[in-house]
């Protein structure tokens, strides 16, 4: 067992064995098999042949209307007649039926056999999917890893052994003819698993508490992951940060006992330009002299899940060996009031250069960026993508459904929009306009760090813009309101969300290609 202090590189989900199972539907070999039933759709395929060994429970209910097949509905028929368990869910309406109902129906399907001391389980792909076939096929496999994630290693022994055991094997099954496609199958299944495991493993150290999350902790974690995986690590320290003129994340840390850290790792899958992965690594925010209010400042240690995000990107695009040069890049430090903290009206420099007015410490994200996003551009990337939980207008704008996206690069856009449905992390795109800039203006220096509560976001996202070079396609990403789930959905428990890990690697993924 691992305690608070040592945990392991790997985390809950890595151990999952998930596979694609050929063969007759009936004769899958696992404890429960589950199926995805249209709304208003009655047993078919599969699932009719299923439903039919079983008795024709299922198809009884969809014709007495006590199953309807509306989105995250189910069904548990108990194993008899030489079936496994059958579980069906619905998917919902036909327009809805993507990879996301894929991967929903996953979700839904192993937190099932978790709740019911399953040890393993299979899901059957739906027919009439509107998305590729590998593509439905990884997400069945992220939701499969994904669904039954919790953190519970900060319980005591008893408590944890009262807990449901983990399934312990998974599969996906594609009903039909798929000779010739197997070993592309099998393959969209590995990165299925791979990518849903970092994620976990991201969703791991957000749920962490700040006095065992510091930056310290988060340190060695990246380097014990980048050793496992294959990447080149490196992390500064206070010296080394005084000596590359990292202001700004100097002087939030000045509050606080710990050591900021600057976190560099890289995949070199191939030479040339990086792509330059940014993630805001605050591990507890209390604000600052600007304090925030004691109802609910628990919660700020999710501060980091944009530096989590960039982490666990990473580990993912090393072990699925992405054709690209990759640098991650994660500031961390705590922001705390104490005597010698920045305080309001206090102005600093940072890595641009460029004079920043500090009207409010609990701004502080933007600051530990801006050092950040200075030296990524350094780089000369091909592109520059940066994730933090930075507003809470975010949240008042989108809510806790979408990311928003701030570029002026159109291409990007589109890139990110595309990954974000793909993946099932969406994005909403905001404006970047001169007139938000404006709000910025200081009368001291060349630019203050909050402009107050109207259109926070897009000040913020303009705020950030200072700091990228001319001509670096850069893209930021507000993730205040999806790091975080305040209620549980089919693949996502209540808590740490690790959003941006599958979108991250499904645009890096498609922008790798040469």
């Amino acid at each position: 067992m691992t305690g608070p202090g040592q945990a392991a590189t790997a985390g809950p989900g890595d151990d999952r064995e998930v596979t694609l199972l050929p063969g007759p539907v009936l004769d899958l070999g696992t404890e429960v098999v589950a199926v995805g039933l249209g709304q208003g759709a009655a047993p078919a395929g599969a699932a009719e042949a299923l439903d039919r060994r079983a008795g024709g429970v299922l198809g009884r209910w969809v014709a007495a209307g006590r199953f309807r097949g509306e989105a995250g509905e189910t069904l548990f028929v108990p194993a008899g007649n030489g079936t496994p368990h059958l579980l069906a869910v619905g998917l919902g309406k036909e327009a809805d039926r993507r990879a996301e109902s894929v991967r929903r129906l996953a979700g839904v399907t192993i937190r099932e056999a978790r709740h019911r001391r399953l040890e393993s389980a299979a899901v059957v792909l739906p027919g009439g999917l509107h998305d590729p076939l590998e593509e439905c096929v990884r997400a069945a496999a992220e939701g499969l890893v994904l669904g039954d994630w919790s953190f519970d290693e900060l319980r005591g022994a008893e408590r944890r052994e009262k807990l449901p055991p983990r399934p312990e094997r998974a599969a996906v099954h594609v009903p039909g003819d798929t000779s010739g496609k197997v070993d592309d199958l099998a393959r969209a299944v590995r990165e299925g698993r791979a990518v849903a495991a970092a994620q976990n493993w991201a969703r791991g150290l957000v749920a962490r508490p700040g006095n065992v999350a510091t930056p310290t902790f988060l340190a060695t974690r990246a380097r014990e992951m980048a050793d496992a995986y294959g990447l080149q690590a490196d992390v500064w320290g206070p010296d080394k940060l005084r000596e590359e003129g990292f202001g700004g994340l100097l002087a939030v840390s000045r509050g606080s006992a710990e050591q900021p850290r600057f976190i560099i790792l890289q995949h070199r899958g191939a030479e040339g330009a990086p792509f330059v992965l940014v993630g805001k690594g605050v591990t507890f925010d209390a604000g600052g002299i600007s304090l925030k209010p004691s109802s609910g400042m628990e919660d700020m240690k999710f501060d980091m899940g944009g530096g989590a995000a960039v982490l666990g990107a990473m580990r993912a695009a090393a072990e699925l060996g992405l054709p690209a040069r990759i640098v991650g890049l994660v500031p961390s430090t705590e922001n705390l009031p104490s005597g010698s903290a920045l305080k309001p009206a206090d102005v600093i420099r940072g890595v641009s250069g460029i004079s920043i007015e500090v009207v409010n410490t609990d701004a502080e994200g933007r600051l530990i960026l801006s050092d950040a996003l200075a030296y990524g551009s350094r780089l000369e990337p091909r592109a520059m993508v940066d994730l933090a939980t930075l507003t809470g207008g975010c949240v008042v704008a989108l809510g806790y459904h979408a990311s928003g996206l701030m570029t002026d690069d159109d291409g990007l856009a589109a890139e990110l929009d595309e990954a974000g449905r793909r993946s099932g992390e969406r994005v909403w795109r905001l404006p970047l306009w001169e007139e938000y800039r404006k709000q910025m203006d200081s009368d001291i220096a060349d630019i203050k760090n909050s402009a107050g509560r109207d259109a926070s976001p897009l000040t913020a996202g303009c705020f950030l813009k200072e700091f990228v070079a001319d001509g670096v396609p850069w893209a930021h990403l507000d993730i205040a309101g999806t790091a975080w789930a305040k209620e549980a959905r089919p693949y996502q428990p209540e808590g740490a969300t690790g959003v941006g890990v599958r979108l991250l690697i499904d645009w890096l993924r498609r922008a790798a290609r040469p």
